[in-house]
């Protein structure tokens, strides 16, 4: 059995907002929904050595001398960044980014209603 729950929020003028059962599960309790929380791995230009674990969202930049091409220092400190690992040979880092959703009011308003009514989708295998 597997369980399949995902949405798409568009705004008319704005970006698109996906989440799934956790996020809105969150908005019906109140809660505020963070973005999904999957490992990212990217291979760095420059090798930064064993103190890469060590820095947060906005060093990493800085320390990549591209800190530069951000132009809302805001942003990163709404980023709970989480280091995962480093592999030196090849300049991979592994890493946890979760930022708060900034859902419109009016959506926040008919998710947290709908979250009350809603019952998870499930799929047989066979099914899918």
């Amino acid at each position: 059995m597997r369980l399949s729950d995902g949405w798409m929020l568009v705004k008319k003028n704005g970006p698109w907002f996906g989440f799934g059962l956790p996020q809105l599960r969150a908005i019906g309790s109140g809660g505020i929904p963070v973005s999904d929380s999957e490992v990212t791995r990217y291979r760095l230009p420059v090798g930064l050595g064993d103190a890469v674990g060590t820095y947060g969202l906005s060093e990493l930049p800085e320390s990549l001398g591209v800190a530069h091409h951000y132009t809302d220092a805001a942003e990163p400190a709404r980023v709970e960044y989480r280091f995962r690992d480093y592999y030196a040979p090849k300049r991979l880092i592994d890493y946890v980014a979760v930022a708060p959703l900034p859902l419109p009011e009016e959506a926040r308003t008919f998710l947290a209603a709908y979250a009350k009514t809603y019952a998870p989708v499930t799929f047989d295998e066979g099914d899918a």
